[in-house]
């Protein structure tokens, strides 16, 4: 594998598109699987993310293998007094599941632009507490559980917990 990550860019958005309505890539994201998500509205949030990004409190990145794109991960809600932000990673090519990617785009994302780049002081991101794949690969990175949020998301029918996960930067 080759992996590079670039900035988001609004050619990006078929996709988003595609990925936001791939059930696989979803049922991890709380989205309600039953409402499609449409170009129009992939563009208006791309259409927020530019405002944001150029505020300096998101900033996403393309992560691509040998220039093929097979997911996204960034970086939303970037406060620089507080040193903090939430962390999203998603693989949008179901071929890199299970591959060893997410650790890859976790130590991009987290290591060398949130801590390295941005010099935050702490990273967080929620997770649903029966995602265990994810929990664990959390904590095999420096995440630890601050708390469960409960009946926190409803979908598919039914209440979901999360669990709220950060690490912090050590060197500071």
């Amino acid at each position: 594998m080759n992996i590079k990550f670039r900035p988001h860019k609004r050619e990006d958005i078929p996709l988003r598109v595609k990925w936001m309505n791939d059930p696989r890539v979803i049922k991890y994201l709380g989205f309600d699987i039953s409402k499609k998500v449409t170009k129009k509205t992939a563009s208006k949030w791309f259409d927020e993310y530019e405002k944001e990004s150029r505020k300096g409190t998101k900033k996403f990145f393309l992560v691509l293998d040998n220039k093929k794109p097979i997911g996204l991960v960034g970086l939303s809600r970037i406060h620089k007094i507080d040193g903090s932000t939430d962390l999203f990673i998603i693989i949008g090519d179901k071929d890199y599941v299970g591959k060893g990617i997410s650790k890859t785009m976790m130590n991009f994302i987290v290591h060398e632009y949130g801590f390295g780049r941005l010099d935050l002081h702490k990273i967080n991101l929620g997770v649903f507490t029966d995602n265990k794949i994810a929990v664990n690969l959390y904590k095999k990175m420096g995440f630890k559980i601050e708390g469960t949020l409960k009946d926190e998301k409803f979908f598919g029918g039914r209440y979901h917990d999360l669990y709220s996960m950060a690490i912090f930067n050590k060197k500071k």
